[in-house]
């Protein structure tokens, strides 16, 4: 049979639209983040296509219809390219190829897909096309049955896309914490595609670690309402409150995003999806990971000295400075640490933790040096600082002790801050040099040392590191107790002066 006119024209669409399509999408491949196998789809029926407009039978309506539903599956999957590689929707804003191309790859292929449609039409048969009109009578049945088979398969793919779309750059905000829940926020520049609205029915998700996901323990969990989101409009969800759930399971991810670079936590809600008129429920899982402060390695003192004793007893100040390496904004309140050096509690600090954001943050913090403790211990003390002082360190740790927030005791971070100790190792000459400026300014009544006490005690300090950098292994406990000596007489007098 020769084609029609108007059929010829619709194959001549098919083989413009495949072409561009292949083309296209060929570029896309090289850009990709995750989407290998939904590009690689649509590159290989679009090139059958070419040859299957080009070739026998002329015209056929089951052929022409087989490949008109193989390149609108095409089409849907060029427009999930598009929403999760592109920059249109803020899901990747680093892509090297622009908004326009994209929109272009995904409107070629739907072409293509209408093409095969057209030549569907235009090649059947006279009595095909008969039928077709007696079909329109039952048209309100068939298009819901169509409904019900078009999204049989959505609830697997649903998952399959989430398993693979890589997380947007979103900005979590938790604040206003207690004893058993948190309140959170999660902004993002994700931006729902144009001329679609998202329905999300009210939903239970939960949150848990990866390593119990055949059996989940929920760290927490959130009940969130009815979301509709319009074309164009950014994912976002304010105010909403997370359930705190297995506290040994939380204490488990608390040491997870402190001591290791990376952590993973997982997430699982069942919600019935709406789009353009149609809808579906999925069950959704996805584990994410996400950049942990692998055990604190970079902590800063900015300062450090003493003050006037204040009413809880705190006569040492600093200043800190933390890394924090995650895309999350955390209120905890006051957090207080055991200072400890040797392994023996030298000491308390107190730091407010109103907001810790990502990127640099810093702490004031107030303490109290027990200093009876240390003199009963610092041979102790000083022997174990023995290999940093070899470096021309000095090392200290802290564990939690606890958290407070609007006058209430948060039993999960403290759960969860009493099993983390954290180690921070500074130049000594630093440490001391801040000391003695903070201390003779102290006696003085704010008046700052010259720079010859200054230079004095950086030259008794480089004195003090050469002869332990200098030390035979059998020297160590001779030299300790004369250093020993010497900090027991510093600390007595410190403290007789009132300075401790």
């Amino acid at each position: 049979m020769i084609l029609t006119f108007f059929g010829f024209l619709a194959r001549v669409g098919v083989f413009i639209s495949s072409v561009i399509t292949i083309g296209l999408n060929a570029r896309f491949y090289i850009n990709r983040a995750w989407s290998d196998d939904l590009i690689a789809y649509i590159i290989a029926i679009a090139a059958f296509s070419v040859v299957a407009c080009l070739v026998p039978p002329y015209p056929n309506f089951l052929w022409d219809l087989f490949w008109a539903l193989g390149l609108l599956i095409a089409a849907v999957f060029a427009l999930v390219v598009q929403f999760a590689e592109s920059s249109c929707y803020g899901l990747r804003p680093d892509s090297e190829v622009n908004c326009a191309t994209y929109k272009a790859g995904t409107a070629f292929g739907f072409l293509a897909a209408l093409a095969w449609f057209a030549s569907a039409f235009f090649g059947a048969e006279d009595e095909k096309e008969a039928q077709a009109d007696q079909g329109e009578q039952q048209e309100p049945k068939q298009k819901k049955k169509k409904k019900i088979k078009l999204f049989y398969a959505a609830p697997a793919f649903a998952g399959y896309l989430l398993d693979r779309v890589p997380i947007p750059n979103v900005q979590v905000n938790l604040l206003n914490p207690t004893n058993d829940s948190i309140q959170f926020s999660i902004l993002s520049e994700v931006r729902v595609p144009d001329a679609v609205t998202v329905h999300f029915d009210a939903m239970h998700a939960q949150f848990f670690r990866p390593e119990t996901r055949d059996d989940p323990i929920p760290i927490a969990t959130v009940e969130l309402p009815k979301l509709t989101f319009s074309a164009n409009e950014k994912v976002t969800l304010i105010n909403q409150t997370m359930k705190l759930g297995n506290i040994e399971q939380f204490a488990l991810l608390v040491e997870d995003v402190a001591y290791n670079p990376r952590f993973s936590v997982a997430g699982q809600a069942k919600t019935k999806v709406g789009v353009a008129g149609l809808s579906t429920t999925v069950d959704l899982m996805k584990v994410v990971s996400l950049p942990g402060f692998d055990n604190f390695p970079n902590i800063w003192i900015n300062q450090l000295g003493v003050m006037t004793p204040d009413e809880q007893g705190n006569n040492v100040y600093g200043e800190v400075v933390v890394f924090n390496p995650a895309p999350a904004t955390v209120t905890l309140g006051e957090v207080t640490l055991a200072v400890i050096i040797a392994n023996i509690t030298v000491g308390q600090a107190t730091v407010a933790v109103n907001d810790i954001v990502p990127g640099n943050n810093t702490f004031m913090v107030r303490a109290k040096l027990n200093t009876a403790e240390v003199q009963s211990n610092i041979e102790k003390i000083i022997e174990a600082e023995i290999p940093y002082l070899r470096e021309g360190n000095v090392m200290a740790s802290g564990r939690g002790v606890s958290v407070v927030y609007g006058g209430e005791h948060l039993d999960y971070w403290e759960k969860a801050f009493q099993a983390l100790q954290v180690s921070a190792t500074r130049p000594v000459k630093e440490l001391v040099g801040m000391v003695v400026d903070s201390g003779v300014s102290f006696l003085l009544g704010g008046i700052k040392p010259g720079e010859g006490l200054r230079e004095f005690v950086d030259n008794l300090v480089d004195q003090i590191l050469e002869t332990v950098r200098e030390l035979p292994d059998d020297g160590v406990d001779g030299y300790t107790d004369k250093l020993a000596s010497t900090g027991k007489l510093v600390l007595s007098l410190l403290t007789l002066l009132g300075i401790l």
